[in-house]
């Protein structure tokens, strides 16, 4: 039965990662808000994306507990109003961490020690001559050890910039940028009036 035991362990574990879902992209506002009226200056950043995917498992499915790991960070900038349209630029930087559950998971080793001791006696009593014996175990817990995960260095990719034109005669305009909707409600030489939406 022992024997048996362990494979079967280890094929419900297996069953149970690979029914995980898969590693999916998401990105998200950072530091805006959503269907507010904002103004910005020329040179000012009007939104920021933070990119992040699931933390994939050992079998390339998503971390059963939700934890994620960055992808990379989408800026745009306001660059000023030209011949009616509207002008921003574009930044993106990648970043491909390399983490993993494995790598990212601190192990815990557990310091338990288990004494057991057993014997003989004779005992002498009133009513003569007698021979026992006796066993007993004892457990001791101590603190466990804690060795830190280590994940490897990110490595950063600065793709560049890009200058996004937008006209200003349509309505709405509006500049779509990692799934993240700028909508322009005034634009001058000066000064943008915007709203943002997912």
């Amino acid at each position: 039965m022992k024997p048996l035991f362990v494979p079967l362990v280890v094929l419900l574990a297996f069953t149970y990662l690979s029914g995980c879902a898969d590693v999916q992209e998401r990105s998200r506002i950072v530091g805006g808000r959503t269907g507010t009226q904002l103004t910005a200056s020329v040179g000012d950043t009007v939104l920021r994306v933070s990119r992040e995917k699931n933390l994939p498992n050992i079998v390339g499915k998503s971390d059963m507990f939700g934890r994620t790991t960055p992808t990379g960070v989408e800026t745009v900038q306001y660059m000023g109003v030209k011949d009616g349209r509207a002008f921003f630029k574009r930044r993106s930087v990648n970043v491909e961490t390399g983490a993993t559950t494995m790598n990212s998971t601190p192990i815990v080793i557990p310091n338990t020690a288990t004494t057991t001791q057993s014997g003989s006696v004779n005992v002498y009593g009133p009513n003569g001559y007698g021979h026992g014996s006796y066993s007993g175990t004892s457990t001791t817990t101590l603190p466990p050890t804690v060795i830190p995960a280590h994940p490897p260095t990110p490595v950063v990719m600065d793709e560049g910039s890009l200058i996004l034109p937008v006209d200003l005669s349509r309505k709405p305009a509006q500049l779509s940028v990692a799934g993240k909707t700028l909508t322009i409600l005034q634009a001058d030489s000066t000064q943008l009036v915007y709203m943002v939406s997912e």
